[in-house]
């Protein structure tokens, strides 16, 4: 009886493999409604449909839709609750910033802000406790691609359009998080890391034509990449790059593949970015956040215990240096998410920073362990498109102000997840092999 089960369960994801449309709908009228909110709170997240229809901007979208996801969460029976390291080191690290508040150089700025961060958190919560079985893993992330291919497919069109030429204000993604260049560049990265390692997973499931338009898709952020003129994603991008070319043990095919996309996208780069690379160090720019890099280390040294205060750099800057600083003579943002962490939170906020980034990457390590002896593709190589965004923000996040931003914490929630749904698979092929023997 077991093995039959087994046999069913198999052949309805090797539907869910195919893209089947009609097996992927009757997947998702099978779930929970609290799933159903978990997909919708990540559409007017990412996509922002109220911002870019004022006619729907009547309530706050965001937020009432996951207040009704939370509800609808304690609803199911089956969203329990899921154990692992990063959920203590998320709360300690919601601790220190609520610590870091009441000292803040001004508290009123950071409890202005504290919403975000609790939002992640409970984002966070939310999410791994929603998705435990292959299947809503695995619709989810097809969710989340599709919510991201708007901002992709309008990158990648907008740089085609200007003749892959060098624009200084790069490129623009939804309303929120995504609109500035840089933010949006990081994005596309996390996306098309997510969306190469799914097409790799299912192309043997996959026809021609779906192959095709799914590489397409893949590709459409790489190339939004290139478009936004960011150097740290750019920078990013190659090293992306490399993990995959090291995990993709395809020999010589792998090679020609990525020396011929890598070559293409070289080619692609305009003059006026390289000219940017070249003069890393020495253009105003680079000068300006070096100065803001140097001022965010006096602090660390200054106040090493709980920092100046969850968002408070501003504040603290503009009073220390009414003058600006840099060749700019101004005052913005870090522009480094660890100097952001370590200013702001003081070497704990640091430390547990730096904690949550290593335990993601040891629950990958974990998850492909048992995803491998599982001989489970789609959670192994999913478990290598993780770990390559995760790679992709914290380089490019070594340039620009986004810790409180969704990047990190969705990110961690998804390895999270997978490794909750590999964990349980792997108890079950335990529970069998024992009985087998």
């Amino acid at each position: 009886m077991g093995s039959l089960e087994n046999s069913v369960i198999k052949a309805d994801i090797q539907e869910l493999y195919a893209l089947n449309i009609k097996a992927l709908w009757v997947g998702l009228k099978q779930e929970h409604i609290s799933f159903w909110f978990l997909c919708l709170y990540y559409l007017f997240e990412y996509i922002r449909p109220q911002s870019i229809y004022p006619a729907m901007d009547v309530i706050p979208w965001g937020l009432a839709v996951l207040f009704m996801w939370l509800v609808s969460t304690l609803m199911n029976p089956l969203a329990v609750s899921v154990s692992n390291p990063l959920n203590k080191l998320l709360v300690v690290f919601l601790i220190v910033v609520i610590l870091s508040g009441f000292f803040a150089f001004t508290p009123a700025y950071s409890w202005d802000y504290f919403e975000v961060i609790v939002g992640w958190v409970l984002v966070y919560f939310l999410t791994i406790r929603n998705i435990h079985t292959e299947k809503q893993f695995l619709l989810f992330v097809l969710a989340y691609l599709l919510f991201n291919l708007k901002m992709a497919q309008f990158g990648a069109v907008n740089w085609i359009q200007r003749g892959f030429t060098f624009a200084k204000e790069g490129l623009n993604g939804s309303p929120g998080w995504f609109q500035n260049s840089g933010e949006y560049a990081i994005q596309m990265l996390i996306y098309s890391s997510l969306a190469l390692a799914v097409v790799l997973s299912l192309r043997e499931y996959l026809n021609g034509y779906k192959k095709a338009v799914l590489y397409l898709v893949s590709m459409m952020g790489f190339l939004a990449v290139m478009g936004a003129s960011s150097r740290g994603s750019q920078l990013a991008l190659v090293i992306i790059a490399i993990v995959f070319f090291i995990r993709q043990k395809k020999g010589l095919k792998a090679l020609l593949i990525m020396g011929v996309l890598g070559g293409s996208l070289f080619f692609l780069l305009p003059e006026e970015q390289m000219q940017r690379f070249q003069d890393v160090g020495d253009d105003g720019s680079s000068l300006q956040r070096l100065a803001y890099w140097k001022a965010g280390l006096e602090v660390i040294k200054e106040k090493p215990i709980l920092g100046v205060g969850y968002n408070n750099w501003m504040s603290y800057m503009t009073f220390k240096y009414p003058s600006g600083m840099g060749p700019f003579e101004t005052v913005q943002v870090s522009h480094n998410i660890f100097i952001q962490a370590a200013s702001e939170l003081g070497i704990p906020g640091l430390l547990c920073f730096l904690l949550m980034i290593l335990y993601a990457f040891i629950n990958n390590v974990r998850t492909r362990r048992m995803a491998k002896q599982l001989e489970n593709k789609f959670l192994t190589n999913i478990s290598y498109g993780l770990d390559a965004g995760l790679v992709g923000y914290l380089i490019a996040g070594s340039f620009v102000t986004v810790l409180y931003y969704p990047f990190f914490w969705v990110q961690v929630a998804m390895i999270v997840a997978l490794n909750s749904v590999v964990t349980k698979q792997w108890q079950i092929y335990k529970v069998n092999l024992k009985f087998v023997v």
